[in-house]
């Protein structure tokens, strides 16, 4: 996934207290069934304000917990493991605007 590009989620920045949500099942050698979490490194960049990413089960609620700090002018990585539900995981942003890329390093049956 790359918000800059437009790869697998719509291009453009994630807005603050909006929801990307991006397909992992089936996609870049990950089973399209029985997949029960996926590893994903994240990173958040041109940030245009101090925020948070949460990384949560696609069609869920999200928690509070944040997966990803980041401060503007940063470029901010991070390892996450999250459950998939219906093939999916989403992505929240807090605040400001942020690039989003995702890469699945692995996943779990």
């Amino acid at each position: 996934m790359d918000t800059r590009t437009g790869t697998g989620v719509r291009q453009g920045p994630v807005t603050g207290g909006s929801v990307v949500t991006l397909p992992v099942a089936g996609i870049g050698g990950v089973p399209a069934t029985g997949i029960k979490a996926v590893v994903l490194n994240v990173t958040a960049t041109n940030p245009t304000e101090a925020s948070f990413v949460s990384v949560f089960p696609g069609g869920t609620t999200r928690t509070s917990a944040s997966n990803l700090n980041f401060t503007p002018g940063l470029t901010i990585p991070n390892l996450v493991v999250v459950p998939v539900v219906d093939g999916k995981v989403s992505f929240y942003n807090n605040s400001g605007s942020v690039d989003l890329i995702a890469d699945i390093t692995g996943y779990f049956r």
